[in-house]
């Protein structure tokens, strides 16, 4: 039997309704594979971009699957979590009792999925978390998994380079104030403190806030010659500030500051920049990276990056033990603790006892108004 195409059915959010995209497959006859998954993401406000990201990184990873097992029915189910925790909750309950998922994609943020991680656990369906990195993620309960590395990880690293490379700067430390940014702030503070590195300066700011001066005075009246920045979208006005001010110390960051936006409107003021990154390289040339970066480029013309590499192996995970372990006598959930070795093009996923995976970090910089790695 010839395999249908790709179906998609979209309740236009454009009225308001919470979008909802449907993949399917064909069956060859009723004793065929049958996988059904549920995902949220923010579709719509704050956080719309990462959940643009994410969907694409999913499609890919379905385009795959379904290209590797043509006979297999798969129904992907997205709602809409719009960024906030009650929509989140209430996307889960929907995918719940109306879809009757056993596994669901997301969240992109740290604190939507340790909104949802409590009914996750009473529900014993499944999180994959492809971004959420706050370090309190470990311990949110048996159900909830993730593909990306704790900020535990990367905070240390950072600290770690620069106790190497720039141990006798004066370190200030900037963060968003809210999970992700304190928790990953904390992180790297407490390993400093570990080094053996002080920290001169300190200062938290709203996520709404679009007046940095007062900071970027202190830092300079302090004579600050090193930040850790652990910053959004926000990050844009902060430098352009800093560029305005004349202020122009050694700045190292979190994952976040891969942002087109940082080179589109702040150039080469940003060469010299350093950063912490996950395992992801694009230009890496084994057959799991080089086939998604394909199949990306030639759906989106673009080259994909850390939010859709992420939620395509979250995605891939998500297929690869919805189609095995039912060959077994184990859970869906107690499954995934044993999975070893399968490739993602983040690096090698498994899981440790708590649901994270082990990979690690690379420090990238910007050069020449580009990102790029050491």
């Amino acid at each position: 039997m010839k395999r249908k195409g790709l179906i998609i059915i979209a309740v236009a959010i454009a009225l308001g309704i919470v979008g909802l995209l449907v993949w399917k497959g064909t069956a060859k006859n009723k004793g065929e594979d049958v996988i059904k998954i549920g995902a949220i993401f923010p579709i719509t406000g704050d956080l719309a971009q990462y959940g643009e990201f994410g969907m694409r990184g999913m499609e890919i990873a379905l385009q795959e699957f379904k290209e590797d097992h043509p006979d297999v029915k798969v129904t992907i189910v997205v709602e809409d979590d719009m960024g906030q925790p009650k929509t989140a909750g209430s996307a889960v309950r929907k995918l719940r009792d109306i879809d009757g998922v056993d596994m669901i994609i997301g969240s992109m943020a740290s604190g939507l999925t340790l909104s949802v991680a409590p009914e996750m656990e009473k529900s014993k369906i499944v999180m994959m978390a492809p971004t959420s990195t706050a370090s309190e993620v470990t311990n949110a309960g048996d159900y909830i998994f993730r593909t990306c590395v704790s900020d535990a990880y990367e905070g240390a690293c950072m600290a770690e380079y620069i106790q190497q490379n720039f141990p006798q700067k004066h370190i200030g430390v900037v963060y968003i104030y809210n999970d992700y940014g304190v928790g990953l702030k904390k992180n790297f503070i407490e390993k400093c403190t570990e080094l053996g590195l002080s920290i001169q300066y300190e200062t938290g700011y709203d996520a709404n806030m679009k007046d940095f001066r007062t900071i970027i005075s202190n830092l300079k009246s302090q004579q600050i010659d090193l930040i850790y920045i652990v910053a959004q979208k926000e990050q844009v006005e902060f430098f352009s500030q800093c560029k305005q001010l004349n202020y122009k110390p050694q700045i190292t960051a979190s994952t976040m500051l891969e942002d087109e936006d940082v080179i589109k409107k702040l150039g080469t003021f940003m060469d010299g920049a350093l950063y912490t990154y996950r395992s992801y390289d694009p230009t890496r040339q084994d057959s799991v990276v080089a086939r998604f970066v394909s199949d990306y480029q030639n759906k989106y013309g673009a080259v994909p990056e850390y939010y859709a590499a992420s939620t395509f192996d979250a995605t891939k995970v998500c297929l690869y033990a919805q189609y095995e372990y039912k060959k077994t006598d184990l859970s869906l959930k107690d499954y995934l603790y044993t999975i070893k070795g399968l490739q993602g093009v983040m690096g090698t996923i498994e899981f440790d006892e708590n649901g994270d995976v082990t990979q690690g970090f690379s420090i990238k910089t910007i050069r020449d108004g580009k990102f790029c790695f050491q």
